[in-house]
């Protein structure tokens, strides 16, 4: 067992910052906690993922080494939890990825917000990742487009908003 696992005895805010305080001041911690998020075992993988989310607010370069990993196991993921974080980072985070790094980050991204089999947050930060890609890659608008439109009537009260407002505001910037 590894030291950070060892920490993460359950998923709560103050379990978790005291960890990422643990990691802060000894940064070699961090390839623990990533190892364990990449294991995909529940409950651990998610709490550690949670971790290294973050790790990543406080210390982005300590992301980037492992942004391939990321983006390579990403699809194979199975717990909820470790794909919202995985895709978080990506959302929120100024991480650079790599122009073939990029187009599989936005294929993932799509599959998942077709996907009406996803968790409502998966598919929401699918589409945050999406807007990002859009500023690379204007093209994909209409197929962006078509996707959100033609999620609406199947979707979530949540998720429908979200759709309609990030048509909204697709729509204001042909204007």
């Amino acid at each position: 067992m590894n030291p950070i696992e060892n920490q993460l005895v359950d998923s709560s805010r103050m379990v978790a910052d005291i960890v990422v305080a643990n990691i802060g001041a000894n940064p070699e911690l961090f390839d623990e906690a990533v190892a364990l998020m990449m294991k995909d075992e529940y409950p651990l993988s998610m709490r550690a993922s949670r971790v290294v989310y973050l790790v990543g607010e406080k210390h982005v370069n300590l992301l980037r080494k492992y942004i391939p990993l990321f983006i390579q196991e990403l699809p194979k993921i199975k717990i909820d939890g470790v794909k919202r974080c995985l895709l978080g980072i990506f959302a929120y985070m100024p991480v650079f990825l790599s122009e073939d790094q990029l187009g599989e980050l936005a294929d993932i991204s799509f599959t998942w917000l077709e996907d009406m089999k996803q968790p409502i947050a998966v598919r929401a930060i699918s589409i945050d990742i999406l807007l990002k890609v859009l500023k690379i890659y204007p093209e994909l608008k209409p197929e962006l487009v078509a996707l959100l439109e033609a999620s609406i009537p199947e979707a979530s009260a949540g998720l429908k908003n979200k759709c309609r407002r990030t048509l909204q505001r697709l729509n204001k910037k042909d204007k």
